[in-house]
């Protein structure tokens, strides 16, 4: 096998961007993109689908299933030097043990054209044939194209979400998400990251949906069920970024700051989209029941800003708070034509250029006609639903807010949807328990964490067992029944450690008890010798007085004394 590092040193590619193709829904695109422009670096399956450059496999069962194609469809393989089973590491045996039980492993070896590296997930890498991998495999695709000294690269089927492409059906019961992971979400941030280290050029050739939603800290599992609620409806890639606790600028004037920790927020999307493509603006007090695509496309024409407009619901015709008419709770920005910076923001603020009422009633950093409220009411129904008409439901009312306070009328849709949160994995047991813990949920919903499956205690997923196929079959099998025994082992290892800690504090507290007893003792005798003491001088000087008074009756004084005293007691009557 060649050494990554080796490899990188000794092999040359045209001069050409690179494409790295994953199983996501807009794989289904590649007809529509002149591929022959890129060098081609496949995820996992994808190299059964077409030929490419580079084909990265992670797993051994994926080996094994595209073992035909590794042949002929890919001029070099990439694996790492502990394959994964069941996606997990298998410690015991590395590809070179691998390679020796599977044809297509050997006969790729034999060719030059099996490369092998260092994975180290979850771990920061230490030399120049490590990878760092947090969750998915294309963090290790972009690392090693960073090793490679790419510059330019771009991405199909890497989109996040929870689908696979139509090319992939048959794979959607058996690998999709075997890692226990709630979404393909989680590598956008890694990706992102490996990007900026090594000042790369790297995007999606389709881009996603970008969300981002305003939240505090009591309103993050809110935001989450959100986020759900986008996805499950989604038909195209999106992207939902939960923004908390950024670092506005505090404006000098009570009357000119934030109504709610995030009111602001919203003014930084564009920075954060890097004045780029659009975006879309959403509260965490809300619940999606659509496709969001079909709001996402509304066109801008000359308008950098979309709203809707609403009426005074009845939930609030009793409070002068609300404000009828535009509603930036949702709003369609176009962050390419959004020169918004939030210090120059709270700065206007601040030298009274606007007031608050100027930037949220009326939006007042764009021109009049810049803005326009053709997004349909519908997309923001402020605390109303109707079936099949209500597209995005807004719990505007704080105390009535259906994770805090049991009897929203229309709290049942969100409790739904956090039920089905829970159950799919999107949110952790361990969150659920955070956000009661710290009444940011209530005890009412406490039994959804029970619906939690595939986490163990402390919320991580459990990756799902996949199949054993393929000539490596008893290998497979080994490696499970040897990683399952080492569970055991650790179980009852921690379970011995249970006991003896129970045993050395009941030890502990025995010796302290009969320390406590000795010491008791000790201060019994001295107390007994003490009193002992006490009783015989007590006992001693009674008798003493005893016979000071016996002397006294016999002394001379007081027989005068009684004689002189004796007549008088007759005269008073004694």
């Amino acid at each position: 096998m060649i050494d990554l590092e080796n490899w990188i040193a000794n092999t040359r590619f045209p001069k050409k961007p690179w494409m790295i193709l994953g199983k996501g829904p807009t794989y289904s695109h590649i007809k529509d993109i002149n591929i022959r422009n890129y060098n081609t670096f496949s995820l996992n399956h994808v190299v059964r689908d077409r030929k490419v450059d580079v084909a990265h496999i992670v797993d051994i069962d994926v080996v094994e299933s595209c073992a035909h194609e590794l042949r002929y469809n890919c001029d070099w393989l990439i694996m790492p030097r502990h394959p994964h089973v069941s996606c997990r590491p298998s410690e015991i045996l590395t590809l070179e043990d691998w390679k020796n039980n599977i044809p297509i492993l050997r006969i790729l070896d034999e060719q030059g054209r099996l490369i092998c590296y260092d994975l180290k997930l979850g771990e920061e890498a230490n030399g120049n044939s490590e990878v760092e991998v947090n969750y998915f495999s294309s963090e290790a695709a972009l690392g090693i194209l960073a090793k490679m000294g790419a510059r330019e690269v771009r991405s199909l089927g890497v989109d996040g979400g929870r689908k696979y492409s139509a090319n992939f059906d048959d794979l959607e019961t058996e690998t999709k998400l075997s890692n226990g992971q709630a979404s393909f979400d989680l590598q956008f941030e890694k990706l992102e990251k490996i990007a900026a280290d090594n000042n790369m050029d790297y995007s999606p050739i389709i881009e996603p949906m970008l969300v981002f939603v305003g939240a505090d800290q009591s309103q993050v599992l809110a935001a989450k069920v959100l986020e759900y609620s986008i996805h499950k409806h989604a038909t195209r890639p999106v992207r939902v970024i939960t923004m908390v606790d950024l670092p506005i600028p505090l404006p000098k004037d009570e009357e000119n700051r934030a109504r709610t920790g995030f009111s602001f927020y919203r003014f930084v999307i564009p920075e954060l989209a890097k004045y780029r493509g659009r975006a879309l603006y959403l509260d965490s007090d809300m619940l999606v029941f659509t496709d969001i695509s079909k709001l996402w496309d509304i066109p801008f024409g000359k308008q950098k800003i979309l709203c809707t407009t609403q009426d005074v619901p009845d939930a609030w015709k009793d409070n002068s708070w609300f404000h009828p008419g535009r509603q930036y709770s949702v709003m369609l920005l176009d962050c390419s034509r959004l020169n918004w910076h939030i210090d120059e923001i709270i700065e206007g603020l601040d030298t009274k250029k606007f007031t608050y009422a100027d930037l949220m009633f009326d939006c007042c950093l764009v021109e009049p006609d810049e803005i326009e409220d053709r997004i349909p009411p519908q997309w923001n129904c402020l605390e109303h639903y109707e079936s099949d008409e209500t597209n995005l439901i807004h719990y505007t009312v704080i105390p009535t807010q259906p994770w805090t306070f049991a009897d929203n009328s229309n709290g049942p849709l969100w409790e739904r949807a956090l039920e089905e949160a829970v159950s799919s994995g999107w949110i952790s047991r361990l969150e659920i328990e955070n956000n009661l813990e710290k009444g940011y949920l209530r005890e009412s919903l406490s039994y959804v964490k029970d619906l939690a499956k595939n986490q163990d205690p402390y919320g991580e997923p459990i990756p799902a067992e996949t199949p054993d196929i393929g000539s490596s079959v008893h290998l497979q099998r080994l490696v499970k029944e040897w990683r399952n025994a080492r569970a055991e082992a650790n179980k009852f290892s921690k379970q011995l450690m249970r006991k003896e800690a129970v045993l050395m504090n009941t030890k502990e507290k025995l010796e302290a008890a009969l320390l406590e007893a000795s010491e008791y003792k000790k201060h019994l005798d001295e107390t007994l010798t003490v009193t002992t003491g006490v009783a015989e001088e007590y006992k001693k000087r009674v008798s003493e007085l005893e016979h000071d008074k016996h002397a006294l009756y016999k002394s001379k004084t007081w027989k005068l004394g009684r004689i002189i005293t004796k007549p008088a007691e007759i005269l008073i009557g004694k």
